[in-house]
């Protein structure tokens, strides 16, 4: 199979029918990283479980490029497009990181927040909100400017994780809503915009559970690498078509449901 810039790639079909390449680093967008692979993707490359999906010779693509399978093989990997649109940028110059953020503030309607001093992560866990213990909810992408904190959660087709939190009664939305209204005002006592971002490829992936005081905002990929202020948005653009190509999307009666730009 071809990858989204025309380059032959080994392909491997579950036995689901979800395709993955055979490198993980295959999946990813490299442009521009000169020290690769980054730390925030070597700790992404652990041994999955899925590799039971495969067989026969898909197991043998499957585990060829680094011995064992990894869950950023896979195409339906939210890591590998989260790494591909906000781990690049994260490593852009810093006026072209402020001017590719006005626009996506503008994209989720956060008019009021600034996009100086900004500074992205990735992966990086938080204080579990119920009880304080290190090793809490797990932030796909974080985004902190002067005034504002963003905490992102990224899914691709997977639902929101519920059975959450001490009691098992909460979702991922609504951890991460409690812990910036609980203890972002002392934590980030300069960001006055405290916000909750979930990002998918389907829309209505997310249903607002923020407390009070938290903004929660809901974006699409597609929409995302479609930003033109991104310094790789062509090669964004192909990536995410070609994810969208190469998905096993749910079905609504006959046809495959693509989301809308």
């Amino acid at each position: 199979m071809l990858d989204w810039n025309g380059t032959p790639t080994p392909i491997a079909h579950s036995k689901g029918g979800v395709k993955a390449v055979a490198h993980p680093f295959d999946n990813l967008i490299r442009t521009g990283i000169s020290a690769w692979p980054p730390p925030e993707i070597v700790q992404k490359l652990y041994k999955s479980r899925q590799s039971r999906a495969f067989e026969g010779k898909n197991l043998e693509i499957a585990t060829s490029g680094l011995g064992y399978y990894c869950d950023l093989q896979s195409l339906h990997s939210e890591d590998a497009i989260t790494w591909s649109v906000f781990g690049t940028i994260a490593r852009a110059p810093q006026d072209i990181l402020e001017n590719w953020l006005r626009d996506l503030f503008r994209l989720i309607d956060l008019p009021d927040s600034d996009s100086d001093n900004a500074e992205i992560f990735l992966w990086r866990r938080i204080p579990h909100p119920d009880t304080l213990v290190p090793g809490g909810p797990e932030i796909d992408v974080g985004i902190t400017t002067s005034n504002t904190v963003i905490l992102g959660e990224a899914k691709w087709l997977s639902g929101i994780g519920a059975a959450q939190g001490k009691a098992k009664n909460k979702d991922q939305i609504q951890l991460r809503g409690e812990f910036l209204a609980e203890y972002g005002s002392a934590i980030f006592p300069k960001r006055s915009h405290k916000v909750v971002l979930g990002v998918s490829l389907l829309p209505n992936a997310f249903k607002d559970t923020t407390p009070e005081g938290v903004i929660f905002r809901a974006s699409l990929w597609r929409s995302l690498c479609n930003l033109p202020s991104h310094p790789l948005a062509e090669e964004l653009s192909s990536h995410v078509e070609w994810k969208l190509a190469n998905s096993r999307m749910p079905m609504t009666g006959r046809r495959p449901m693509i989301t809308p730009s």
